[in-house]
């Protein structure tokens, strides 16, 4: 709550306003993945993981681990330099990945990090799944001069969050809308691999609960599309699990959740986690300053307890301690 505090204090300083929208679709009947275990939706398990499990599989997990211990600081060459070096973190998806992205940044400047750890925002406002898949929409040079500012080349980045949607598949039933989402997601992942070559894991991320999406909003990206994601996002991780063909860890970069962003609106989940209708702002799709902290606060406690990626949320010096 201390966080939650003072960014929103932070963000209102910065004349950030936020809109009255609709409150009319607090909640859904659907059922978190994490909730919904060996339940099914339509017939299939729910669980983050085969079989109705939230738990990463052992041997997921001990790649993980063992990738984790493969990240060093780096160069702009990608050459270790445990000095001057720096351990790339870099954020992709679309607006709202960037919104909170950007809170995320704020709270790591509150925490004492490690001091080779650097965070780059790359998502970008107006551009879904698709626009990332277009070489000619601008997203991947944007992301360059993003990763620059803060003094990332491309060869830096080891470790990558992505959140996003995908539009132009709005119209499909489930699981083909989701099945189309995880097919775009393998080819995001094989320009990933090619564009960040030290990339060692990449998290993924579901969708924000999108009931409070109104007519001043992106239809197209209104329930139950954002449920879908959590699917997609589910079904692509169970494609690497599976050792499927152009999904092993030699043909994409390791796979895994980040942290579940879908709970279902004011109901939420049993971890009672919920997106209350003034955490969406007027149209419905981008968070108030209230949703961004709590997001924000959210992906942050995720990372700094994360078996991947708690170390490099502690500086050297706590962790002697």
């Amino acid at each position: 709550m201390k966080y939650l505090s003072i960014i929103l204090l932070v963000l209102m300083s910065c004349n950030l306003s936020d809109s009255i929208q609709n409150c009319k679709g607090v909640s859904t009947s659907f059922i978190p993945l994490a909730d919904l275990k060996n339940d099914t939706f339509n017939n299939y398990n729910g669980g983050k993981y085969p079989n109705g499990q939230n738990a990463i599989p052992l041997a997921h997990y001990k790649k993980g681990i063992q990738l984790f211990n493969a990240i060093f600081p780096i160069d702009i060459n990608g050459h270790i330099d445990s000095i001057n070096g720096k351990i790339g973190f870099m954020i992709l998806g679309f607006s709202t990945a960037a919104m909170t992205g950007n809170v995320f940044k704020l709270i790591c400047t509150m925490k004492d990090l490690d001091p080779h750890l650097t965070i780059g925002i790359g998502a970008q406002g107006g551009m879904d799944i698709n626009a990332m898949l277009d070489e000619g929409s601008g997203y991947w040079r944007k992301a360059i001069l993003d990763l620059s500012n803060v003094g990332l080349s491309n060869a830096q980045i080891q470790l990558i969050w992505i959140s996003t949607g995908d539009m132009q598949s709005a119209s499909l039933e489930f699981p083909k809308q989701s099945i189309a989402l995880a097919d775009k997601y393998h080819t995001l992942l094989l320009m990933i691999k090619q564009k960040y070559p030290n990339i060692k894991i990449v998290f993924l991320s579901d969708r924000t609960f999108a009931g409070y999406i109104d007519n001043n909003g992106p239809q197209l990206l209104a329930e139950p599309t954002a449920y879908y994601t959590s699917w997609a996002v589910k079904f692509l991780i169970e494609r690497q699990l599976q050792s499927l063909t152009d999904y092993t860890y030699s043909d994409i970069p390791f796979i895994d959740w980040g942290p579940m962003l879908w709970t279902n609106g004011e109901t939420g989940d049993s971890y009672n986690y919920k997106w209350d209708c003034d955490d969406a702002a007027k149209g419905g799709i981008h968070p108030t300053a209230k949703g961004r902290s709590k997001e924000a606060i959210r992906l942050y406690n995720f990372f700094s307890n994360h078996p991947y990626t708690k170390q490099f949320f502690t500086s050297p010096q706590s962790q002697a301690n």
